[in-house]
């Protein structure tokens, strides 16, 4: 048994003994309760001592903070980034589609191209809007109506036959 939970069964241990002690010493009458609600309260904070000391992990005996950044998982953070870029990047080209086609504006597709900064924050790179050539007349309407939700201008191109 190790050293410190054989120290933590001998504290609790005493700690009993000694409350039954001070217990049976005590005369009975109102300051009895007061008591056993303190001896508990002191063998409560003795059994839990140990929890103190939890946010410490202990290598070799040294005590150390714990440093998750050692176990950091860098391709586990890649492809979180990754899918959570393509979730977004889905999410928006539905909501664009939702804003044309509630306009019955004629569009091909529609592609949202996004990028990540260094701090790890997703933004709007580029969204393009294809439109065949005989819709040529709407591109205007286009970038009218989506600006205001992406907050820059699409591209708009004409599809070439």
């Amino acid at each position: 048994m190790p050293d410190g939970i054989r120290s933590w069964a001998l504290t609790v241990c005493g700690a009993c003994v000694l409350g039954a002690l001070l217990s049976l010493l005590f005369p009975d009458g109102s300051y009895k309760k007061q008591l056993r609600l303190l001896l508990s309260l002191i063998l409560l904070c003795t059994i839990f001592q140990p929890l103190r000391s939890l946010n410490k992990w202990s290598v070799n005996g040294d005590k150390s903070q714990f440093d998750p950044s050692q176990y950091e998982n860098v391709a586990l953070q890649s492809e979180l980034e990754r899918q959570a870029k393509t979730i977004y990047t889905s999410y928006l080209e539905e909501n664009l589609c939702r804003i044309l086609d509630d306009s019955d504006i004629s569009y091909e597709n529609i592609t949202v191209m996004m990028d990540n900064s260094d701090d790890g924050r997703i933004s709007i790179g580029q969204v393009e809007v294809m439109v065949k050539k005989k819709d040529e007349a709407q591109t205007a309407q286009i970038k009218r109506l989506l600006q205001p939700y992406i907050g820059e201008e699409p591209v708009v191109k004409i599809q070439e036959p």
